[in-house]
């Protein structure tokens, strides 16, 4: 009988298992160590800014975004229309989202019963945006940063601009 002879041994399985263990320790590190750097920064500065409370989620306006975070129509909207004599009164046209556009502008509402020249302008401001660009929801804001005139909005008619 030959017991001593490595040709006639038992295989080892140690040494099968090794060799796969230790491949697979060596992946899950390199994947760990991958999904470290590719963390998204603005989710760790979002995590550390404080939770907006009820009462400052109600003083801003509903559509309270940064203009810079949209994309800028200004300039194709007032090339468009060169000739409204409202023009003048555009301060921004942003897309902030797709289908959804804001515009600021320097109208004051007086809130006349009648609708004034200001609400007139304001919705035919709404109106222009509606035919040029198509979009599904539309608000005009006044000079204060208020909701002025929607379209899109469940508040207002269907394919309508509204006052508000």
């Amino acid at each position: 009988m030959q017991r001593n002879n490595p040709k006639n041994a038992a295989p080892s399985y140690a040494k099968r298992i090794f060799l796969p263990v230790s491949g697979l320790v060596g992946v899950a590190v390199i994947t760990l160590l991958c999904g470290c750097s590719t963390s998204d920064p603005q989710k760790a500065s979002n995590a550390a800014s404080p939770a907006r409370t009820g009462a400052s989620q109600a003083a801003a306006p509903p559509d309270s975004i940064p203009s810079a975070n949209g994309r800028d129509k200004t300039a194709d909207f007032k090339t468009a229309k060169k000739n409204a004599p409202w023009l003048g009164k555009i301060k921004s046209v942003t897309e902030t989202e797709a289908g959804r556009i804001r515009i600021e502008t320097s109208l004051v509402d007086p809130r006349g019963a009648d609708g004034g020249e200001e609400a007139k302008s304001a919705i035919a401001i709404c109106e222009s945006v509606v035919s040029l660009f198509g979009p599904s929801y539309v608000s005009v804001l006044e000079d204060d940063g208020t909701n002025f005139v929607l379209f899109g909005h469940p508040s207002v008619p269907r394919g309508a601009c509204a006052e508000v």
